[in-house]
């Protein structure tokens, strides 16, 4: 829903359910407590490749120019230990045609389908690397990565702070020109310049082999 809050110019607590997002891929997405569920964990190996391990669910509305985005999310549940938090912004199709128009040449929410698109991918998950990987989940750092497409060219890229299931994380993305920055709980994690920014677009919500919860979802337009 909009808001006419000063700055504000979208909110969401999912008290009124789906009604400005749709969503592509997953397990199950739902609203249960005023919370977006989202449950793109089907079980399985972390190699085996089968529908539902991808799901994305976008905003109906478009922004543009410089925005703050912020949310609070909790990973419920993730077999691999990836707990993958992503973000799109500025979402949109190089031909110019409506994402929603093209929704159904997704569905099952392959990553490689939004390569094409123009925007920015921020990924806030648990560091999966080998070494990493034989800590204890609460010893792991989060992986937190800025790309720019088309093209999923990497900006940036930090190991630092957590990224835990069971932990409610609020978060907090500034899109100033070119700048991207990305911040966890009041501490910044990472900055990146795009040279070439998406001027406009959707804003979506992304996970892989993860079952979480989004809410409060908060987009400003920044002066």
């Amino acid at each position: 829903m909009s808001s006419d809050k000063q700055g504000v110019v979208f909110f969401d607590d999912f008290s009124e359910g789906m009604d400005n997002w749709w969503a592509e891929g997953g397990v199950r997405i739902w609203v249960q407590d005023q919370r977006l569920h989202v449950d793109a964990e089907p079980g399985g190996a972390r190699t085996e490749r089968r529908p539902g391990l991808c799901a994305t669910v976008w905003c109906k509305q478009q922004f543009v120019g410089d925005v703050k985005i912020e949310c609070d999310a909790q990973v419920l549940r993730s077999d691999c230990d990836v707990n993958n938090i992503n973000f799109f912004i500025h979402f949109s199709a190089p031909s110019g045609t409506p994402l929603y128009d093209t929704r159904e040449d997704r569905p099952e929410a392959a990553y490689g389908k939004y390569h094409v698109l123009n925007g920015n991918i921020i990924t806030f998950l648990s560091d999966t690397r080998e070494a990493a990987m034989r800590l204890l989940p609460e010893q792991r750092q989060a992986r937190v990565r800025i790309r720019h497409c088309p093209g999923f060219e990497l900006l940036k890229e930090t190991y630092t702070s957590n990224c835990r299931q069971h932990k409610t994380y609020h978060i907090e993305i500034l899109k100033q020109g070119g700048k991207l920055s990305f911040s966890v709980d009041g501490e910044l994690l990472l900055t990146a310049a795009d040279p070439e920014p998406p001027a406009a677009g959707l804003f979506g919500l992304r996970t892989f082999r993860t079952y979480l919860w989004w809410d409060n979802i908060k987009i400003s337009a920044l002066e």
